[in-house]
């Protein structure tokens, strides 16, 4: 009985290996944009920190120099904000990009994957129809020798 070979197995190989990369690529974006949300959620928190600071100062009657740092210190943590929303943003977007790919490397290999299966199918058919035709031929031998014998013993009184 010969063993099971599938013409594109390497191609299967190499659609796993690109699956199993798109898979690491699609964490690396991941654990990149949990990181930009972070990042984000903290300069969210200093801003917020920072507009309670200076609303206390304007409602303490702080110096005016006072409010204008807090003010400035505010508004840079707001453009530092937009920037780590653009960040998060990309990031995300990477991790759709990500997502997609390696939903396409799934796809490719479970068609290659659904081949092999096909394929493997079919050699187990023809190996049933193999063995199945040998054992004909088996039981035909033997009848065949069972009747020359059967004919042989009639023909030959004892």
């Amino acid at each position: 009985m010969s063993t099971f070979r599938f013409p594109l197995e390497k191609v299967l190989e190499l659609r796993k290996h690109q699956e199993q990369a798109a898979a690491l690529r699609l964490a690396e974006a991941q654990r990149e944009a949990e990181r930009a949300r972070r990042a984000l959620d903290a300069l969210e928190e200093l801003r917020r920190q920072g507009r309670d600071r200076l609303a206390q100062a304007h409602g303490a009657g702080g110096l005016a120099g006072h409010l204008q740092n807090l003010r400035y210190l505010v508004d840079r943590l707001g453009q530092l904000v937009a920037d780590a929303n653009a960040v998060t943003r990309a990031a995300d977007e990477r991790v759709s990009a990500m997502l997609a790919e390696l939903s396409v490397a799934l796809q490719e290999r479970r068609i290659i994957d659904r081949l092999r299966e096909r394929s493997l199918d079919e050699w187990r058919a023809e190996q049933a129809r193999a063995e199945q035709k040998l054992m004909d031929d088996v039981a035909g031998e033997r009848h065949e020798r069972n009747a020359a014998n059967q004919a042989r013993e009639v023909s030959e009184p004892l």
